[in-house]
């Protein structure tokens, strides 16, 4: 179990340090970058083409938030489960 947490926080550093840069070096965050005029059309193709793969990775990693909450909050103490069982007699 401790070699599969440590292989999930290598991961998870792993994307962040492959997604950190796309962000912060992206050509938008240049002075001369007109961006004032940007249309819903234009911030959609933007968001499909030029950021599609930061989307996905971040789409990804939320899902994995979730399913890890979801496995977290579940409970499966003997107690419980045999009290459930037992229809809480």
């Amino acid at each position: 179990m401790r070699l599969i947490d440590h292989v999930v926080r290598l991961m998870v550093a792993g994307i962040l340090a492959l997604l950190l840069p796309m962000i912060v070096f992206h050509s938008m965050w240049d002075g001369g970058s007109d961006i004032t005029g940007l249309s819903t059309y234009e911030f959609a193709r933007v968001m499909l083409t030029d950021w599609a793969l930061p989307v996905v990775i971040l789409g990804i990693l939320l899902s994995m938030a979730m399913i890890g909450a979801s496995y977290l909050v579940r409970d499966e103490r003997i107690e419980n489960l045999l009290w459930e069982q037992e229809g809480g007699e």
